[in-house]
């Protein structure tokens, strides 16, 4: 009871300083988006011994999918898009059972992200918007979902702004968040920087077992390429975390990475398995 009657009496004090600098009242000069618990998401019941105890507004949950959704990145309709909005055919057909089940079996919960690489036209985008779109309607995970091309413009943008704050909390909030997803990993030109933004989000996000997914137009042997100096550190973080739910989209033949060599560390030999990649 104690907090509540402090919260009151704040808010009586507030309103008489209110009052005594201003012509009209604060009840007139403030809006709220919910009337009902005037933004504050609870709303406060008095018990016969008068106490007080507190319930959700119900304009909580909405508020909570607001912020879920302001943070994630996809726009109104990517947010909308359903697992029943994809189309497969016969050649993405596996593709598409391949997120079905890890959608179904929410293995983002574990820590499992996913990786959508190849054939450029195959639906990967929209099937990683569909997934971070299931993601954000758990209503209890942040998700976020990262153009590549804009992520790496907006830190640049961020990096050389006012000492360099906003470029710190970005970084840092791409690390902290539950889920983040890289769409069309590669497509920007791998630059040192560039591959210095990857390496140290992707690092970070690893080190603190966040769940991470990307798509590209690359395979994987091509990604280690086109990031030369740090294309190795930054693709077995990216395998580990994605290991159990990578497609490879090849040309109609949507094969699953892990029955696929995949290049050696430093060399043109082939491993047996991804397996053997980040041993």
């Amino acid at each position: 009871m104690g907090n509540f009657e402090e919260i009151i009496e704040r808010l009586k004090l507030k309103a008489e300083a209110f009052k005594a600098t201003n012509t009209v009242t604060p009840y007139e000069a403030v809006k709220y988006e919910c009337s009902i618990c005037q933004d504050r998401e609870i709303i406060p019941i008095e018990q016969e011994d008068g106490s007080f105890s507190a319930r959700n507004c119900e304009c909580k949950e909405m508020k909570i999918q607001k912020r879920l959704f302001k943070a994630s990145g996809l726009s109104e309709e990517q947010a909308a898009l359903r697992l029943k909005d994809f189309k497969p055919s016969m050649d993405t057909k596996q593709m598409y059972d391949k997120v079905k089940n890890y959608i179904d079996k929410q293995l983002w919960k574990d820590g499992k992200g996913f990786a959508l690489v190849g054939s450029v036209g195959a639906g990967k985008t929209m099937l990683a918007q569909i997934i971070a779109s299931e993601i954000m309607n758990d209503r209890k995970t942040s998700v976020i979902f990262l153009p590549t091309t804009s992520l790496m413009g907006e830190l640049r943008a961020a990096q050389f702004a006012e000492g360099g704050a906003e470029y710190e909390q970005r970084i840092d909030r791409l690390i902290k968040a539950d889920v983040v997803i890289f769409d069309d990993l590669g497509k920007e030109k791998p630059t040192e920087w560039v591959q210095t933004q990857y390496f140290r989000i992707i690092d970070g996000r690893y080190n603190a077992k966040k769940t991470t997914s990307f798509t590209s137009n690359f395979e994987l042997d091509t990604l280690a390429d086109r990031f030369s100096e740090f294309g190795e550190a930054i693709l077995s973080r990216l395998i580990a975390m994605t290991r159990d739910s990578i497609v490879n989209v090849t040309a109609g033949d949507y094969r699953l990475i892990m029955d696929r060599p995949v290049r050696e560390k430093g060399s043109r030999g082939i491993m047996n398995s991804t397996e053997d990649y980040y041993k």
